[in-house]
């Protein structure tokens, strides 16, 4: 993430490079607005850690539940200081402020995390689907609208990703084959990780092919089809972790139990 904003935010050039994806919002959309991003505010973030206490209590998953709010929980307010502290130099001739990273895609990321957290195995497929597919649409919006800009995503990821990791690291394990998570099917998980690689690798052409318009343009023509790339390399951003969450995470394999000899079993 430091990388990141040093390069995008620091320098001349990747000011440009954002800005002027900017530059092809429509004024009609300026700064607008959208159910999906209207739906992300304080009160969503304490009723969803609430729900997800819930579930993992109806799950005699308390332990699970209470780290799966503090990734939420850590992660907006991560966020928040972040954006205070972060500071957008005028070094190219931009006089929007700061708006690094977005708070937006950093609370849709995490609510994603938490919620596969506490999610029964069984289910966990369909969720995530949902869940990236919503966490997609929130970073295009915030794009569409000129409230964020490319780095704005990524470092939102990176800030989920973070306390995810963190939060997985000393925390409790979360449904590696124990109670009432044997019975998820190889199937469903294989075409998730399918669809995600396949979604992953569709938008990051579209975006590459938007940028090789915008260059043939010209500076007469490349701020619109800049903003396709932005939206593309923002949606990008959060399949790409995603997909590591998925994979890495061993949110993907089927659980194993262990019989009384010692052998693994498959179930």
């Amino acid at each position: 993430m430091p990388s990141v904003y040093a390069v995008a935010v620091l320098t001349p050039l990747g000011q440009r490079v954002e800005d002027s994806a900017l530059g092809g919002v429509r004024s009609s959309d300026l700064f607008g607005s959208d159910t999906a991003l209207n739906v992300i505010s304080v009160p969503v973030i304490l009723l969803l850690v609430v729900v997800i206490a819930a579930v993992a209590f109806a799950r005699r998953r308390l332990a699970v539940g209470l780290a799966a709010g503090v990734v939420v929980l850590a992660s907006a307010s991560t966020s928040t200081v972040l954006k205070d502290l972060a500071v957008r130099p005028q070094i190219a001739g931009s006089t929007t402020p700061n708006s690094f990273p977005s708070g937006h895609a950093t609370i849709a990321m995490a609510a994603l995390f938490a919620v596969l957290m506490v999610t029964p195995r069984r289910f966990r497929s369909i969720v995530l689907v949902i869940g990236a597919a919503y966490a997609v649409f929130v970073a295009n919006q915030t794009v569409v609208y000129g409230w964020h800009r490319v780095s704005d995503i990524v470092g939102a990821c990176a800030v989920a990703l973070f306390w995810l990791g963190i939060v997985r690291a000393v925390g409790p394990r979360v449904d590696r084959g124990a109670r009432g998570d044997r019975d998820g099917r190889r199937g469903p998980r294989r075409v998730v990780t399918a669809v995600l690689l396949v979604a992953t690798g569709v938008v990051a052409a579209v975006g590459v092919a938007a940028v090789v318009v915008a260059v043939s343009r010209g500076s007469a023509g490349d701020h619109e089809a800049m903003l396709v790339a932005g939206r593309m390399a923002s949606s990008a951003s959060v399949l790409l972790t995603v997909t590591a969450v998925w994979l890495a995470d061993g949110m993907h394999h089927v659980a194993r139990t262990t019989d009384t000899s010692g052998i693994p079993a498959p179930v």
